[in-house]
């Protein structure tokens, strides 16, 4: 063979493995390219779910705050009602008391004792003269009234309360009622 003859019959090798290689290099990066569009897919995945699960915790966390402030405010409430009955018992004591002195020594005490139930967040209703309302007030009793006293309070035998602008006690009121109009308003 002429020197020229495997010169080209080289030439073609090399083209032929340059070629050869070419492929096998192209081939490479398509598999890098797949693996690497899987990889970022996952991570994708993974990325999703992590902030999900953080967003969930955050859920939880305030669930929790709530539900661990609603136990304590309805542990509060149940004490400081138990408290509102010594607090009735006062006042009725105030009511009932013939001796001046006695009568206000008790209600220093009430005095102070709401000073301290106003502290822990306590608020007595105000309704008297009033428009009645049945989601603050328990009506005992109706009593014939002038017109202009037509479904108001028209006196309280015990206090209500709310703590933290929640009811924890409904007052208990008379209620006025106009015997000219009849009784529509209180049937139900």
């Amino acid at each position: 063979m002429s020197l020229e003859n495997k010169e080209k019959v080289s030439n073609e090798k090399e083209e032929s493995i340059s070629k050869q290689e070419e492929k096998e290099i192209k081939e490479t990066i398509e598999v890098i390219k797949k693996k690497l569009e899987e990889q970022d897919k996952l991570s994708k995945e993974y990325l999703d779910l992590l902030q999900r699960t953080q967003a969930e915790f955050r859920n939880y966390k305030q669930r929790v705050e709530r539900e661990t402030q609603d136990i304590i405010f309805i542990e509060k409430a149940k004490i400081l009602a138990e408290f509102l009955s010594y607090r009735d018992t006062i006042v009725k004591a105030i009511e009932k008391e013939k001796h001046k002195e006695t009568k206000e020594s008790l209600s220093f005490m009430l005095t102070s004792y709401d000073i301290i139930l106003k502290r822990q967040g306590l608020e007595k209703l105000d309704v008297l003269d009033k428009d009645f309302d049945y989601n603050f007030c328990d009506c005992l009793l109706k009593q014939e009234v002038e017109e202009d006293k037509d479904n108001k309070v028209i006196a309280i035998i015990e206090d209500g309360f709310t703590l933290d602008k929640k009811l924890i006690k409904p007052a208990k009121v008379i209620v006025g009622i106009n015997k000219k109009k009849g009784d529509e308003k209180w049937v139900k």
